[in-house]
């Protein structure tokens, strides 16, 4: 049997209460990515082609629900909150000709890929109507035992607020995961009754399953993976479990991390080969850095794209994209929109904003450059600022390869200096400056040819 003939059924429908929070449960982030993302990706990376989605009716059209399902991913409503059971057959008509039914809690972020590999394969080669994930170690309060008998194999999952002592005393811990055969769920599900709760829950379905000698067992390879988030405590337990994941993948490909406990890596972040973090490096989102790079200490990057053998050292960055051998910091941001050139130098207290910065191109310190087009080879002084805002709306300095700005040189945007041209400390620029001209004073204005253009790139 193929996995183009499973269907992944995720339960994204409570209201995780003891949140606390305006954001639905599902929704909060571990690593980087909502709890439901990563459910959604563990079914994925198994293999499942087709993943559904069960939301509340307020969730169903969120489209922060929406992105973390994933494309793909159909989205089925519960309209009454009626138990696991319930949410399950919610779904029914969204796993219209699947064969078999996997069915996952959208709170339980750890789980990994190769486990759901492991449950289908199991399911499928013990032809089982229902296989349950287990653990043997408790990761969390509130989880039902799992009655097993002597043959390995689940006979009753018992809730444990309603197990008496014996049954807390069983080694075996439900998961709320499940493979279902789809024809047998289907046929059997409608028959749950609600309990007292006026809920009907799903692992009521295994003792059916018992009558017909057809139920399986698989045990996570680590207790962690069978923790689910109910409140804020639990959500930084399953960070911390999820962010040491993180840090020993990327020090098994080849990362060195300075330390450990202060280097935090989100799930969507890639490091290449013998790239070196320090100590207090915050990587977010989908940030790619390349090999060979040095990040930090104490640099923070959210959804940047830094290329190889570059170096970012005690600064921010968010959104911006990082060329080859380039240098940027101590104490420097790039923010949004920002395109640095290979082997450009971003020194001290620089700032640079939506702008492009050419190859090789240096600004030294205590600069803003925003809203700016700089070619090859310029060179920005200390306490340049490209004055971009008129007070209405953002204008755009353009300065051409080669250019000399003096230090305080400030440009009045929209602005163009010139390949080639340079200004005296001090100048502020209210006029373009053609090729090659020096300018000098407030207003600045023309004084001499600047013949100090770098031969390669007067041409």
């Amino acid at each position: 049997m193929t996995n183009a003939e499973w269907v992944g059924v995720i339960l994204a429908a409570g209201k995780g209460v003891r949140m606390r929070s305006s954001t639905p449960k599902t929704l909060h982030p571990v690593c980087g990515a909502p709890l439901l993302a990563h459910v959604a990706a563990a079914m994925r990376g198994a293999g499942l082609r087709r993943v559904v989605a069960v939301a509340s009716p307020t969730l169903k059209d969120d489209p922060r629900f929406t992105e973390a399902a994933g494309p793909g991913t159909a989205i089925a409503v519960q309209h009454e909150q009626l138990g696991t059971a319930d949410a399950v057959l919610a779904a029914r008509a969204a796993c219209a000709r699947a064969k078999q039914v996997i069915v996952g809690a959208g709170d339980m972020p750890l789980v990994q890929a190769e486990t759901v590999k492991r449950m289908i394969a199991t399911h499928v080669k013990r032809r089982a109507l229902v296989t349950v994930l287990v653990s043997r170690t408790s990761p969390a309060e509130g989880l039902g035992r799992v009655r097993i008998n002597a043959a390995g194999d689940p006979v009753a999952i018992i809730e444990q607020k309603e197990a008496s002592e014996s049954d807390l005393a069983l080694t075996h811990i439900n998961t709320s995961w499940y493979c279902f055969d789809a024809a047998w769920l289907w046929g059997t599900l409608p028959a749950i009754k609600p309990q007292g709760s006026r809920e009907a829950y799903l692992t009521d379905l295994v003792a059916k399953a018992v009558a017909c000698g057809r139920t399986a067992a698989v045990e996570v390879a680590d207790p962690v993976e069978a923790f689910g988030v109910n409140d804020r405590a639990q959500l930084a337990r399953a960070e911390a479990a999820m962010r040491q994941r993180v840090l020993s993948h990327w020090m098994a490909e080849g990362v060195t991390l300075q330390d450990p406990a202060t280097t935090y890596i989100d799930a969507g972040v890639t490091i290449g080969q013998d790239t070196v973090i320090f100590a207090g490096v915050h990587l977010r989102g989908k940030t790619s850095i390349g090999r060979g790079c040095e990040v930090g200490p104490n640099t923070v990057l959210s959804e940047c794209v830094i290329g190889v053998k570059s170096k970012v050292i005690a600064s921010f960055g968010d959104g911006a994209k990082v060329g080859d051998e380039v240098s940027v910091g101590p104490y420097s941001r790039l923010r949004p929109g920002t395109v640095i050139g290979d082997r450009a130098y971003i020194g001290n207290f620089a700032e640079v904003k939506n702008s492009r910065v050419g190859e090789g191109t240096h600004i030294g310190h205590f600069s803003y450059v925003g809203d700016s087009e700089l070619g090859k080879r310029v060179n920005i002084g200390a306490g340049t600022v490209t004055t971009n805002f008129d007070g209405k709306k953002k204008n755009r300095t353009v300065i051409g390869d080669g250019a000399y700005i003096g230090s305080a040189s400030m440009l009045v945007a929209p602005r163009t200096v010139g390949k080639g041209a340079a200004t005296g400390a001090g100048a502020i620029v209210t006029r373009d400056i053609p090729d090659g001209e020096l300018w000098v004073g407030n207003p600045a204005r023309f004084l001499r040819r600047w013949e100090s253009l770098p031969a390669e790139l007067d041409q």
